[in-house]
């Protein structure tokens, strides 16, 4: 996989978070800076050099090994809201797999319980049509909600093909209270056995 034509990619894939909200009934999140790296739970000892993540307020919560690289995103507007919305995106050329990650505000006054179906399906659906706006080759392979220390996550696996390339991306989709969040794994086609590790250590909140 090209990493130019990763990058470009990305670049649609980060307006997924917004494309959620409106599915669930939220307004489409602002541009903003790069958030700053929140805190880890104190049981969780992450690996000297790791990135560590801790969203919805430490209920969701992973690293990612040190050889992953942090990039700065520049997002296309959205329509303006109230909070603050936010991404991030990690490469590693070793393994060639990027980690999209982003949060985005639900609008004013609506909240979200931490295993909220209706609103994780809506999000989905969202999600996946947006995909498929910005990518026609984009294809759904399985979805399905899953919980992960009590916390409700729509987990979507597809495929797609970029600029001629086979790719792998699962989407991890998690709400609580007023924020949305979005983790996506992407990899080449030809390594399902490392794609599936990977989003297994986020789920695992290694």
């Amino acid at each position: 996989m090209m990493a130019d034509a990763v990058r470009r990619w990305c670049g649609t894939v980060l307006l997924a978070a917004a494309w959620a909200t409106s599915a669930a009934g939220a307004a489409s999140p602002v541009q903003s800076n790069r958030a700053p790296t929140p805190a880890l739970r104190p049981d969780v000892t992450p690996q000297p050099g790791s990135h560590i993540f801790a969203l919805l307020k430490q209920q969701f919560n992973f690293t990612l090994p040190a050889s992953y690289e942090g990039r700065d995103i520049k997002r296309s507007g959205g329509t303006p809201g109230e909070g603050r919305a936010w991404a991030t995106m990690f490469i590693s050329n070793d393994d060639r797999k990027i980690v999209v990650i982003s949060e985005a505000p639900n609008p004013s006054g609506t909240q979200v319980s931490k295993h909220d179906n209706i609103f994780l399906t809506g999000a989905g659906a969202g999600y996946n049509a947006q995909q498929k706006r910005a990518h026609p080759r984009y294809q759904v392979q399985r979805e399905k909600t899953i919980a992960v220390n009590g916390l409700g996550m729509r987990r979507i696996d597809a495929t797609d093909i970029i600029d001629g390339d086979a790719a792998l991306s699962t989407a991890l989709l998690a709400a609580s209270g007023p924020t949305l969040a979005v983790v996506q794994v992407i990899s080449g086609a030809n390594d399902p056995n490392g794609h599936e590790a990977l989003v297994d250590r986020i789920l695992a909140g290694k």
